[in-house]
């Protein structure tokens, strides 16, 4: 039997791409999935390895979605194996937060199936080089000093409930470093950096629109505040990159700095660094105050200019690795011209993806699913 995408043409596939990526669409089933995923998994804590069930069927299902060969099955069985081992030793609440980024994997490799796209060509998920990687490593921790300064100022007015959650996880360090740096990093940079900010053909628009959804999808007000300017960076380098692998790994390690932070409090010079503590003053953490919980103006000077500095470095950072890519990027050009011209013709054929060159424009869908996220987060500030 033929292979039904090769009946398509390529330029056929255009308009199941704006069907199942667009970025509206998009964006509504996220929020709609996150709000079903989490009455879910409510539900599924009632019965015995309910939640196991449930991730062992969507394991199954994404076995199915693609060709089932033995690399595809190999991974499926891979991701299942971990993510059980991580549920194993996790609270009810980090089991659901696995299930769920394991639900929105699944809608991101069915819409991706439905439009005839692979996710790592239409993400722009590429290699990148052990200098771009040593960049990446230092730039993540200048962007958790920022982070942890706006973090600060946002917990002078809203409170944290992450750190209170956090608490629960500090015995398992590397159950929580699964699921919290690694899994959300992946499916989050995939869905906001990857599907939302390519389909929206102005750059600018894009950037501010993924930044935007990916703060409010958080729902709460404190995370809101550095993840909307996180947010905004992670796009950055996207831009300037053009490859969603940098703020994957960029995602993970900031993740994965306060899995540190949670699950090894003796650790004096990592906490040190990343939190500023400066002659015996909490620069970033809690709210910009001092040991007996005042706020002090001039700590707060200190910390913005310190969060500024670390901005501008980071950014630096950022665009040394574009710089490298565009390098990488060169050498492989003219390694390809040495190729055949029929060849090269195929290839270019088989893996250039187009983007979506129409104008964005937020519909219905889009203002229903913002809303519902600062529905959802009014809500909680007034119950929690």
């Amino acid at each position: 039997m033929k292979n039904s995408r090769s009946a398509i043409p390529y330029g056929g596939t255009e308009m199941l791409e704006k069907s199942f990526l667009n970025p509206n669409k998009i964006w509504f089933m996220i929020v709609l999935l996150h709000i079903i995923g989490s009455v879910l998994v409510s539900l599924l804590g009632i019965f015995p390895f309910g939640i196991v069930i449930a991730t062992t069927g969507i394991w199954f299902l994404l076995a199915n979605i693609w060709e089932r060969n033995l690399k595809n099955i190999g991974i499926c069985i891979a991701g299942w194996l971990i993510t059980i081992f991580t549920m194993y030793s996790l609270n009810i609440s980090f089991q659901g937060t696995v299930l769920l980024n394991e639900i929105l994997l699944l809608y991101v490799c069915w819409c991706c199936k439905k439009a005839y796209v692979k996710p790592t060509e239409y993400c722009h998920l590429k290699k990148v080089s052990l200098k771009s990687i040593f960049f990446i490593v230092i730039a993540a921790i200048f962007l958790f000093i920022m982070a942890g300064y706006v973090n600060a100022c946002s917990m002078i007015v809203f409170q944290n409930l992450l750190d209170v959650s956090l608490e629960e996880i500090s015995g398992h360090p590397l159950e929580a470093m699964i699921a919290v740096a690694i899994m959300p990093a992946l499916i989050e940079e995939v869905l906001f950096r990857g599907i939302i900010y390519r389909g929206i053909s102005d750059k600018k628009i894009a950037i501010f629109i993924s930044a935007i959804t990916f703060a409010l999808l958080h729902m709460n007000f404190n995370q809101m505040c550095y993840a909307f300017v996180m947010g905004l960076f992670f796009a950055v380098v996207i831009y300037i990159t053009d490859n969603l692998t940098v703020s994957i790994a960029l995602h993970m390690l900031f993740n994965g700095f306060t899995v540190i932070l949670c699950c090894f409090p003796s650790t004096k010079v990592i906490r040190t660094l990343l939190e500023c503590h400066i002659a015996g003053y909490h620069l970033f953490n809690p709210g910009v105050t001092n040991m007996q919980g005042g706020i002090k103006i001039s700590l707060v000077l200190i910390g913005g200019v310190i969060a500024v500095v670390s901005m501008l470095i980071a950014g630096y950072l950022v665009f040394l690795i574009g710089k490298e890519e565009i390098e990488e990027k060169e050498k492989k050009e003219v390694y390809k011209t040495k190729e055949k011209k029929e060849t090269r013709i195929r290839t270019a054929k088989r893996t250039v993806i187009p983007e979506n060159s129409e104008k964005w424009k937020p519909n219905a869908l889009f203002f229903a699913g913002s809303g519902l996220c600062i529905l959802i987060t009014i809500l909680y500030e007034i119950l929690i």
